[in-house]
């Protein structure tokens, strides 16, 4: 039995190769050196080929001549057929691709590394680096904490090791209070004046408010009530010109008007409406003279100064001194709680003539609204 090469299959068309180390392929021209390592990874049994019998190489064909005899043909010794060739599988996708791929030298210098693209956004803030505790080594000779005894360096306010005060709060030292306490408050007797001051000052405002607070809460709510027409159901006057009767001066028409009838200022006349019941009186309306227009050259004398004299359900009179100007409708405030009647008596007049009477052309009276 000749010494023949061994043979296996090609990986990509299952040709037999001779050579153990032939690089290409005779039947497709595949790279046959990497094939070799991953034929061995494959869990297959290999299987013993019987080496194919030398073909002698073909003679040339010699033209034939016609005195030469034909030399018989000798046959080949009979030697034995050899299996069937057993094709593997199909190579997958990843062995193709790796017989096309291009060796390179392992020597090769490496690439740096790049960073992986990273997408845009707010920095992040470095975090605070964890130190190891450090070992509770007292200090020798220093203060001792009053609450875990151990000592430490002269001078410190708090314990370095369980933050305990070094100092007491009711001691206090000579170089002041260190940071992190309030210095306590100076006491002297200027603190207790001022207490004395406001609690006489309270006690002021409630007593004030126990004896004139009905009074002022009254005064609040007429402030800011809501203010009605009161119409007097009679009219008297101390003298009256004839035809300004004193009716015509609560009639609601400014073009009539009441007259003393007496020439000059008519100081002591006077002018008094009467009310059905008690009312609480608020303020009242007058109009000086004849007539709201005071340019007219045959216009009245008009009340300067005068009192009003209020009457009410209890019998008492409050008296109380005004004074007004020349022409044009005015207010006048009163805030008299159960009126049953008001005078009006002239003291002082305006444009005050022997030819001209004092004149009232209205009188309006003004309360509290009941709703």
């Amino acid at each position: 039995m000749s010494d023949a090469p061994e043979t296996r299959p090609c990986p990509d068309c299952a040709s037999p190769v001779r050579a153990a180390n032939q690089s290409f392929c005779d039947g497709c021209g595949a790279f046959l050196r990497w094939d070799a390592p991953a034929a061995t990874t494959r869990e297959e049994p290999e299987e013993v080929t019987a080496p194919l019998p030398a073909v002698p190489p073909e003679r040339e064909t010699e033209p034939e001549t016609p005195d030469r005899a034909p030399e018989p043909v000798r046959e080949a010794p009979h030697a034995p057929e050899p299996p069937a060739p057993h094709h593997p599988p199909a190579p997958s996708p990843d062995t193709v691709a790796r017989s096309l791929l291009v060796p390179v030298p392992e020597d090769r210098p490496s690439e740096p590394a790049v960073a992986s693209p990273v997408l845009p956004a707010r920095p992040e803030a470095a975090r605070p680096a964890v130190r190891a505790a450090e070992a509770a080594t007292p200090v020798p000779g220093g203060t001792p904490c009053p609450a875990c005894s151990l000592a430490n360096a002269p001078g410190r306010h708090f314990c370095r090791f369980c933050a305990t005060p070094m100092v007491p709060e009711r001691l206090s030292t000579a170089e002041g209070p260190y940071a992190g306490r309030r210095p306590g408050l100076a006491r002297d007797r200027s603190r207790w004046i001022v207490r004395a001051l406001i609690a006489a000052g309270v006690a002021a405002v409630v007593v004030g408010g126990v004896l004139g607070g009905p009074p002022a809460a009254r005064a609040v709510q007429d402030h800011f009530a809501t203010r009605v027409p009161v119409h007097p159901v009679s009219w008297t006057a101390s003298h009256s010109a004839p035809n300004q009767e004193p009716k015509l001066a609560g009639d609601g028409y400014s073009n009539t008007w009441w007259g003393t009838g007496y020439a000059g200022d008519s100081e002591g006349q006077y002018l008094e409406a009467a009310f059905a019941e008690p009312t609480d009186l608020l303020s009242l309306l007058i109009t000086p003279g004849s007539s709201k227009n005071t340019t007219q050259a045959d216009g009245q004398a008009t009340p300067r100064t005068f009192d009003l004299v209020v009457k009410d359900a209890s019998g008492e009179i409050r008296v109380s001194h005004h004074r007004i100007n020349d022409g044009g409708t005015q207010r006048v405030d009163l805030r008299v709680r159960d009126a049953l009647s008001v005078r009006l008596v002239l003291r002082t007049a305006w444009r005050a003539d022997p030819r001209k009477q004092v004149a009232v052309a209205e009188l309006e009276f003004f309360g509290r609204s009941v709703t």
